[in-house]
């Protein structure tokens, strides 16, 4: 039997990672019933997706998560009952495995706080975001450091945890930052459903649309985009740039950059899966103007939906990214700088090249096989082996 946690998510937050992540992990271990624990409403998520819905062997019971606002030390006491509890239920069903989809600061000080009191028992966690904040500089306040991710994420470290990075770019990353952490960390890729491939015919009506994808916010360089589309939208070209932002302003500050250059099909709220699979769908291209530093240690979901919806990419260089241009071939263009990005768009749109736009599709489809469920979950029993 293997058990699987979510600590931290409550009702659609990482359902759709997560329901990947169960699919993965019953591939790996066919043999193993799979019991999950998450938030009810969660589970109603999770429970439904193709992906996971379609699979036998997967129970799922409720699991009640702290309060949204919770303070730290209320969310330690609850956290510590639950990782008790939970690791106390492995050890009575003989569970060969824990796996906690996502941890928080007080998961991880849990589990290895608990650990040593049930040798037998082995855990896996999957990172997300909350990895990022390894990069952090200490305060120089000893005491402020004493219950950071940080902190624990680094010290009483044992081959009873294994920590799984979502991508051989972070794990990479990571151990050149903190080599002491290569013997706990193993990487897969973003468990990712993928969209049915679907036929795309580009630059109709002699438009060229650029998109972006995911939430509209300066972190993740929402606007360098808008930037682009007012330069853009102020010269003349061959055919005409539509830019658009498929998702809602999180960035408020931003909304000044908005106008008639961009469409922003719900800048209020969130898109529903088939809304934003609509928009997504009607790209060409797919635009990342990320910072420079904004996925060393952290997966992006927009990058696996511009693969999802086999939309070529117009993105800054760094590692992540890098790394699926190494490992899929021409899916795009790799760029240095801004102005390279500028420069790259404004000859697509004085001549758009359609030949290779769709070999780039075709690369980007025959690079989904690396990512599937199936090639994912052989990774994962290798590593954890």
């Amino acid at each position: 039997m293997i058990i699987a946690c979510e600590p931290v998510c409550h009702g659609f937050e990482h359902a759709l990672v997560n329901a990947a992540v169960l699919s993965v992990v019953a591939e790996a271990f066919p043999g193993q019933e799979l019991l999950f624990l998450a938030d009810e409403g969660h589970i109603g998520y999770v429970a439904s997706d193709p992906i996971i819905s379609t699979r036998g062997g997967v129970a799922f019971e409720p699991l009640a998560l702290p309060a949204r606002k919770s303070s730290g030390s209320e969310r330690f006491k609850h956290e510590f009952s639950m990782v008790a509890a939970l690791f106390a239920m492995a050890e009575q069903r003989g569970a060969s495995l824990v796996v906690f989809t996502c941890i928080s600061d007080e998961t991880l000080r849990a589990i290895k706080l608990l650990a040593a009191k049930f040798p037998k028992l082995k855990c896996v966690a999957v990172l997300h975001g909350v990895l990022a904040s390894v990069l952090k500089r200490p305060s120089l306040f000893p005491w402020k450091n004493r219950n950071t991710f940080r902190t624990w994420f680094l010290k009483q470290n044992s081959p009873q945890l294994t920590y799984i990075l979502m991508g051989d770019s972070i794990e990479r990353e990571l151990v050149a930052r903190f080599p002491e952490m290569r013997p706990y960390v193993a990487s897969i890729d973003l468990p990712y459903r993928f969209a049915p491939p679907c036929e795309h015919e580009p630059f109709g009506d002699r438009t060229v649309t650029f998109g972006s994808l995911g939430v509209i916010r300066k972190a993740k360089g929402s606007d360098a985009f808008l930037r682009l589309a007012n330069e853009v939208a102020a010269s003349r070209h061959s055919w005409q740039p539509r830019f658009v932002c498929v998702g809602p302003v999180v960035d408020k500050k931003l909304r000044k950059l908005l106008g008639p250059a961009v469409t922003v099909p719900s800048p209020d709220a969130p898109l529903s899966a088939d809304e934003f699979a609509l928009h997504a769908r009607q790209l060409d291209y797919a635009v990342f103007l990320h910072g420079a530093d904004a996925y060393t240690l952290t997966a992006s979901g927009a990058l696996f939906d511009a693969f999802s919806y086999l939309k070529p990419l117009i993105a800054l260089r760094n590692p992540f990214f890098t790394s699926y241009f190494e490992k899929m071939g021409n899916i795009g263009y790799l760029c240095d700088s801004y102005e390279d990005v500028r420069r790259t768009v404004m000859e697509i749109l004085d001549n758009p090249p359609l030949d290779e736009y769709m070999l780039q599709r075709q690369a980007l489809l025959k690079g989904r096989e690396r990512l599937q469920v199936g090639a994912l979950a052989a990774t994962l029993r290798a590593k954890l082996a």
